[in-house]
């Protein structure tokens, strides 16, 4: 990727230039893995796959060929961002749902690909999943005419699939948009509703707002200065738990990283109905990390956490990972020496983007590499996964909790 044409471009260019290339590389990883379903399962579902795969890869080639183009055309590219604000989102949500069927391994590979298939095609309005992806191209293909001043170019057909674009948002309930402003490299939320049958926009940065839990649902909330308190800026409500805690993280760290930001309440950093249930420091890509385990107490979901331990970005998330039902399996956690555990099949969801979660995972198969400073809290983190084992009868070192159920998250 040419270094010296991004350094020239807004960071808001250079983010969204960045994201083409993430989207390619993921569309290119869900055609992969749809390619080995596909030689797994009968012929008679090879038509429709092969037609999802071509095009899924179709969108790969053509991302990154805009994104290739825009180091050439950089002054061109602001005329892009808001076409990639609109399809980048909700490129990536169908992505992530398509991970999602294939993934799962509770079902037989057949059944994962009649779902994603049947149910995809049903939350669009009956518009097969193929098709959805022709839409996606040609969107993709018209903002790469508009950077690149193609005499091909066609505005009413650009925005005619704006507005197909805008109806998957919409029917995906994704109203909802981040950005880096190029102006003072703040982090904003615009957010998009509907009164009176007229759509209504509301802007705010994240260093103006405050996060905190209610149900099911987290509420933002804006400072008022007329009536010197806090009201409630937006409620956004969520399908699944993981869902919330992805937009928790991402807002926080955004927060954080914020250069506007004055100060942030330690509140924030921790959601109401979450218990930790351990705490300890290790060390992840070369930095030191605090690991938290938390039980969700409407759920009882588990996910492990991994923030700041120190400094002025301290509690700040770097990444979370969901513990599924294959920790149930004893092969899940393998104790590589005394300082540390490898966990199989875990997805880490990062929100630093100096993190570089491969550094940790450094076997042929991919496990995830957990390096705890003090060794009893190896012991006891692998205990709290493994109760059927001995458990570890050292005296906890000060630097980590094994359970603790109130109060802040300690740095």
């Amino acid at each position: 990727m040419p270094t010296l044409a991004m350094e020239r471009a807004g960071q808001a260019d250079v983010h969204l230039l960045q994201g083409c290339y993430t989207k390619a590389e993921r569309a290119d990883i869900v055609a992969i893995r749809l390619e080995g379903l596909r030689l797994a399962l009968p012929e008679n579902f090879h038509p429709h796959m092969i037609a999802v795969i071509e095009e899924t890869r179709g969108c790969a080639r053509i991302l990154r060929d805009l994104a290739d183009r825009g180091h050439v055309h950089i002054l061109r590219v602001p005329m892009t961002l808001n076409y990639l604000n609109l399809v980048l989102p909700c490129l990536s949500r169908t992505l992530r749902d398509m991970t999602m069927y294939y993934e799962d391994k509770t079902v037989r590979k057949e059944i994962r690909w009649r779902r994603m298939y049947n149910k995809m095609k049903d939350e669009v309005e009956g518009l097969p999943l193929p098709q959805r992806f022709v839409v996606y191209n040609h969107f993709l293909t018209m903002v790469r005419r508009l950077l690149t001043q193609s005499k091909n170019f066609d505005f009413d057909a650009l925005d005619a699939l704006s507005g197909r674009i805008m109806r998957f948002r919409e029917l995906r309930g994704i109203s909802l948009m981040v950005y880096i402003s190029p102006l003072d490299q703040g982090s904003y939320l615009l957010l998009r509703s509907f009164q009176n049958g007229a759509p209504w926009y509301a802007l705010r940065g994240t260093h103006e707002l405050c996060i905190s839990r209610e149900g099911g649902a987290l509420q933002l909330r804006r400072w008022s200065t007329t009536a010197q308190c806090a009201k409630a800026w937006a409620t956004l409500v969520f399908k699944t738990w993981e869902e919330m805690i992805l937009f928790h993280c991402t807002f926080m760290s955004l927060k954080a990283w914020n250069t506007l930001t004055i100060q942030i309440s330690p509140k924030e950093y921790k959601l109401s109905s979450e218990r930790r249930l351990f705490q300890a420091q290790i060390i992840d890509d070369g930095f030191r990390h605090s690991l938290i385990v938390y039980e969700d107490a409407e759920t009882k979901g588990i996910r492990l956490h991994a923030a700041v331990w120190e400094g002025e970005l301290c509690r700040c998330p770097v990444w979370t990972a969901f513990v599924t039902h294959q920790s149930s399996s004893l092969t899940w956690l393998h104790r590589k020496s005394a300082h540390r555990l490898w966990l199989r099949d875990i997805h880490i969801y990062v929100f630093c983007s100096r993190y570089r979660s491969h550094n940790q995972r450094p076997g042929p198969a991919g496990a995830f590499e957990l390096f705890f400073v003090e060794t009893t809290a190896a012991a006891h983190f692998r205990d709290l996964f493994n109760p059927l084992r001995p458990p570890a009868v050292t005296a906890a070192p000060s630097s980590y909790k094994a359970t603790v159920e109130e109060g802040d998250d300690s740095c």
